[in-house]
């Protein structure tokens, strides 16, 4: 029988045995695991992120969360993991800073983002400001349509840092913009960051100089590393993580009957190198899905002679349209100078390609069809 939640007291002499414990962990708990260490024992950023990077190798099912406040009294039962007892420390420690402020996207909340907050909460007394990154700021990241709501991660800081640091405050708020609270509170005493992000630190520096306001110690954590063959990444990231809720059933799914014989239409869209061909490819081997190329559909629609081309050429001119054929370089020309034309060419070319696309899907007699790359057909982009 697994219990929910346990504990395990680390000092100089099991340090030894991290892996074994935590491998005991990962077969006795179902939630969560606090880690403290008992107070003669030397707390290091390295240990600290030695403890974080062997969690995620040796018990990954695991919430494993490393607190700087005392562990008794937050929660009710706990299995003790290993021999060592937890003594309680004979006084209140320090903390060097009373704001201590640091941002990022804590998408999928990993043992990344735990080594920067616990960091944080190492070092704040009162308050531990985050900055979660929303809107234009997550719009670049690889599989961002995949990020979660940023309500979600906010939420999840909170829990975490509030669980581990005791008596300090965490407050969120999303950011639209590189610098978020940092460049705006005026008595924030430290930032922290990764090395990647050190830069990012300076110009917060640089721009509270500018307004006069005090200079932020700049707290540099490493990140930890791990691997991850499918995006060839040495450091543990929220994007792995992305790629690996790929193809993986995210909400319960809706039974709808189709009495008439015609198949069920699934429609693939992201963005650039999101993995559309990998899943169209995965549906069609291992589950038998015809699948539809909106792409190399669009391109079919401009065969000579084509309906489209007909269309185009009563649109645009018939000079554009040569015995049949569409002349690529003259339309071109007139449609990619002026965005106006390029819509009024896309409310040609896709209703084509979805009208033909399901000509060929009802026509299958397979019980789903995927539309690949099917967000064309919906948001009318053009393929020239």
């Amino acid at each position: 029988m697994t219990s929910k939640y346990g504990l395990l007291v680390l000092n100089s002499k099991n340090l030894q045995k991290l892996k074994q414990l935590l491998t005991t962990a990962a077969a006795s708990l179902s939630s969560r695991l606090y880690v403290r260490f008992n107070p003669d024992t030397d707390r290091t950023d390295d240990l600290v992120s030695k403890i974080y990077l062997n969690s995620a190798n040796f018990c990954p099912k695991i919430d494993v969360r490393l607190v700087v406040a005392e562990i008794a009294g937050k929660i009710d039962n706990y299995e003790l993991i290993g021999d060592e007892k937890y003594e309680k420390s004979s006084g209140k420690s320090e903390k060097k800073y009373k704001k201590v402020v640091l941002g990022g996207t804590f998408d999928r909340l990993h043992n990344g983002h735990k080594v920067l907050l616990n960091k944080a909460a190492e070092l704040a007394s009162d308050d531990i400001v985050v900055g979660v990154t929303d809107k234009e700021m997550i719009a670049k990241k690889s599989l961002f349509e995949m990020i979660e709501p940023v309500e979600i991660r906010m939420k999840n800081v909170v829990d975490f840092v509030e669980d581990i640091s005791g008596e300090a405050k965490c407050l969120t708020e999303p950011i639209i913009d590189p610098f978020g609270p940092s460049t705006r509170i005026q008595d924030l005493e430290a930032i922290v960051v990764s090395r990647e992000t050190l830069k990012g630190a300076d110009a917060v520096n640089k721009i509270r100089n500018e307004h006069g306001m005090s200079q932020l110690d700049v707290i540099i954590v490493e990140l930890v590393e791990g691997n991850d063959e499918i995006l060839n990444e040495t450091k543990i990231s929220s994007s792995s993580r992305r790629r690996a809720d790929l193809g993986r059933l995210l909400k319960p799914t809706r039974q709808v009957p189709r009495g008439n014989g015609k198949p069920y239409l699934i429609g693939l869209a992201g963005g650039i190198a999101s993995g559309k061909s990998h899943i169209a490819k995965y549906l069609k081997e291992k589950h038998g899905f015809d699948v539809i190329d909106c792409d190399k559909l669009a391109h079919t629609c401009y065969e000579k002679g084509s309906v489209l081309n007909q269309k185009i050429a009563e649109h645009f001119g018939k000079d554009i349209v040569i015995d049949g054929v569409v002349d690529r370089k003259k339309l071109g020309g007139i449609v990619f100078s002026d965005k106006s034309k390029l819509r009024e060419l896309s409310e040609l070319v896709w209703p084509e390609v979805r009208k033909k696309a399901t000509e060929i899907a009802e026509q299958s007699t397979a019980r789903v069809v995927v539309l690949g790359k099917a967000q064309k057909i919906l948001n009318f982009e053009v393929v020239a």
